[in-house]
């Protein structure tokens, strides 16, 4: 037997503290539900189940952005609604005053003006249907893209066509329907002279009727009037080499220019004159001399675009298109802005010689900017990107539709009829776009359960089992509290020899 060292309650307390720490970590793991409360219970589970606490947070983020890209996508496609009810009742109105039979010119002026109303409200719908202060009908929201040529423009690409340069070369330009008339003639000393004479001037079928008291203002008024039912601009010119004169003002040698809105081989100014009014100054003018011109492109077809691609010209549009949905539509402009001596400004079509200074090469660079990319994913590159085209009157190009004649009726019919598929369309791509996004929010919900389910199998406590643990650790402590009692007290035995 041995004082000094007490060899057996050494051994009692190295088990006790061992047995103590074990019972710790037990109460630890029960107390917080985890297997793993700190990095030395199982560093390379913990290393493992972190990682996985970002890839679940990172989903749990993406399955919300998901349902952000399904809000974006409802509203946009509500806003479309409306949008083709309006295109669908601009229709139905041009099929109304198709019927001539039925129908007057104050009638249709009248149908006219509420497409007129129509295609505003579908302008400023565009302008104003904004998701999170984002305006998503204008082209905000559809692939961007640069142009070498200031005067030609990307409209709208599909979503097949590829991140690259497109090359072309235009040929000639796009012109309006034109025609000019002497008026008033220089025997007139006043605009306010009556005309001395009675008849007829009919204007693309249009007809107008001029009465002997009328002046020369109120033949004017009448021209120009009718004129803008048929989307021509009759603007009054001073006569050449009188440089000092006002834009629109009345003079000797002064002339009428009667021009479309529109540009393109369709449009044209026909004028027919009552044999009574030749003191007017005006004279007939056939369509065929006042036709405009579709613009004149050449693209090199199999360098820039496949050999299997079509051109199309419409006025000042270009449309190529392709097999697999490729589809591009450029808007070409060669326009000049003009100051006059009073100070105002106006923007005029090129001159031939103006026009032959102008650059004619174009190249359109399609840019990887401008998608609603949606984050669906919880790491880099994860994205749903969708393409919201323009959907305003100009790229569904019925921004000078005109039902006010028999031709302006029936082309206005097929117009909006290409703005209906265009509308529809657009909304069918948004539909698919929602399908897909719901079916990513889906699948990221199920990847975040089943990674969540993973890291419990690596991070959570199996309660019973640790309990069961627990229980005999506390029964293992007091065990050795207990011996560690007796052997402590097995020195007392040595003094019993001392006194004996």
């Amino acid at each position: 037997m041995k004082v000094n060292n007490n060899i057996e309650a050494q051994r009692a307390n190295f088990n006790l503290n061992a047995v103590q720490k074990r019972l710790t970590a037990s109460t630890n793991r029960l107390s917080s539900g985890y297997r793993i409360v700190k990095a030395a219970d199982d560093a390379a589970g913990m290393a493992i189940s972190h990682k996985m606490h970002a890839q679940i947070r990172g989903l749990m983020r993406a399955s919300e952005n998901g349902s952000d890209g399904i809000a974006f996508i409802q509203t946009t496609e509500g806003a479309l609604k409306e949008v083709e009810n309006m295109v669908q009742r601009c229709r139905e109105l041009s099929v109304q005053a198709a019927n001539m039979g039925t129908t007057t010119i104050e009638d249709r002026v009248a149908i006219q003006q509420e497409i007129d109303q129509l295609r505003t409200e579908i302008d400023r719908i565009t302008r104003d249907t904004e998701f999170n202060t984002m305006t998503v009908l204008d082209g905000t929201c559809t692939r961007q893209s640069t142009s070498s040529n200031v005067n030609v423009r990307l409209v709208s690409a599909s979503d097949d066509v590829k991140l690259t340069s497109y090359e072309f070369t235009i040929t000639d330009q796009p012109k309006c329907g034109r025609a000019t008339q002497a008026f008033p003639p220089g025997s007139a000393t006043s605009v306010k002279d009556p005309v001395n004479c009675q008849g007829a001037i009919s204007i693309n079928g249009i007809s107008i009727d001029v009465k002997n008291d009328d002046s020369y203002e109120d033949v004017f008024r009448k021209i120009r009037d009718t004129c803008e039912y048929m989307n021509i601009v009759v603007t009054p010119r001073a006569g050449a080499g009188d440089v000092s004169d006002e834009k629109r003002k009345f003079g000797e040698n002064s002339y009428l220019e009667f021009k479309t809105k529109e540009a393109g081989s369709s449009q044209y100014v026909e004028i027919k004159v009552d044999g009574t009014l030749a003191g007017l100054g005006l004279v007939d003018v056939d369509k065929d001399t006042s036709k405009g011109q579709d613009v004149g492109v050449k693209t090199p077809l199999g360098k820039y675009f496949s050999n299997t691609a079509t051109v199309v010209t419409d006025g000042s549009r270009i449309t190529v298109t392709d097999r697999g949905g490729f589809e591009m539509i450029f808007e070409t402009t060669f326009n000049k802005q003009v100051a006059y001596p009073d100070g105002t400004y106006e923007t005029r079509e090129m001159s031939d010689a103006e026009y032959a200074g102008e650059t004619k090469d174009s190249k359109v660079t399609m840019l990887d900017a401008g998608y609603v990319s949606i984050q669906i994913g919880a790491n880099e590159g994860q994205t749903i990107d969708m393409s919201v085209p323009p959907v305003t009157c100009k790229s569904m190009h019925i921004e000078f539709c005109n039902v006010c004649t028999q031709d302006g009726a029936q082309k206005a019919i097929s117009a909006f009829d290409s703005a209906v598929t265009f509308v529809t369309s657009v909304r069918a791509k948004l539909g698919a776009y929602q399908n897909r996004m719901e079916s990513a929010v889906a699948s990221v919900d199920e990847t975040s359960e089943n990674l969540t389910e993973a890291c419990s199998r690596i991070e959570d406590v199996d309660m019973s089992e640790e309990m069961t643990k627990y229980t005999q650790y506390q029964v293992l402590v007091q065990a050795g509290v207990s011996m560690l009692s007796q052997a402590n007290n097995q020195p007392q035995n040595i003094l019993q020899m001392l006194q004996g």
